[in-house]
């Protein structure tokens, strides 16, 4: 991630209405699982999730390897972020949810994160994953986050290993509501070649943020 697009990522974290609906929706998730204690966020980012999960009583810690990211949130009164080096996993059999948010499409062999990721759960425990959708949508926002690659409801549960102990229990789009208007703007930025914002984010006012 470009290390000046952080400032926006912290200021939006918060408050922005892309990131409250990820967080609601994750939230709930946790919550219909029973047995959930520890989570760690892998790939927290400023751990803004991390601190929520905390709230509500979750034994919950994160990672990241944005130097710059971990001391923002540390500062902020976040408690258990660490410091991770590129590619490195939790150590194995800690945790009973994993949360990997938009993480694994900035991973080269993404395959080999599902199976570290895998060795880092408990037995039985629960890896929640959110990714971008689809690769004719590949935008502003993809370049300078360095993603490798956007997903669909058919590849991304292919990079789960036949011998891996993973089955599915949930796959679903999300922002459907939204996906026709984000659709035309990706692709009229595309056509006319319009790259002129630093990132997604900047598309934003608080009119649409309350409506979104």
């Amino acid at each position: 991630m470009e290390k000046d697009f952080y400032k926006t990522y912290f200021k939006v974290e918060k408050n922005h209405w892309w990131f409250r609906v990820r967080r609601n929706i994750i939230i709930s998730t946790i919550s219909n699982i029973s047995n959930i204690r520890t989570i760690h966020d892998f790939g927290c980012g400023s751990g803004y999730l991390v601190g929520e999960l905390q709230k509500l009583g979750y034994d919950a810690s994160g990672s990241d390897t944005s130097s710059e990211a971990i001391e923002f949130g540390s500062k902020n009164g976040i408690k258990n972020l660490y410091l991770a080096q590129p590619g490195e996993i939790p150590q194995n059999g800690l945790f009973d949810a994993i949360l990997a948010l938009d993480v694994i499409e900035h991973i080269k062999d993404d395959i080999e994160a599902i199976r570290g990721l895998e060795r880092a759960l408990k037995p039985g425990g629960t890896l929640i994953i959110t990714v971008p959708a689809y690769q004719w949508m590949w935008g502003v926002q993809d370049e300078v986050t360095y993603h490798f690659r956007r997903y669909n409801m058919k590849s991304l549960p292919s990079l789960f290993p036949k011998d891996s102990s993973f089955s599915v229990v949930k796959k679903s789009y999300f922002n459907t509501f939204l996906f026709p208007p984000i659709a035309a703007v990706r692709l009229l930025s595309k056509f006319f070649d319009l790259k002129k914002r630093e990132s997604d984010f900047d598309i934003n006012n608080k009119l649409a943020n309350s409506a979104f």
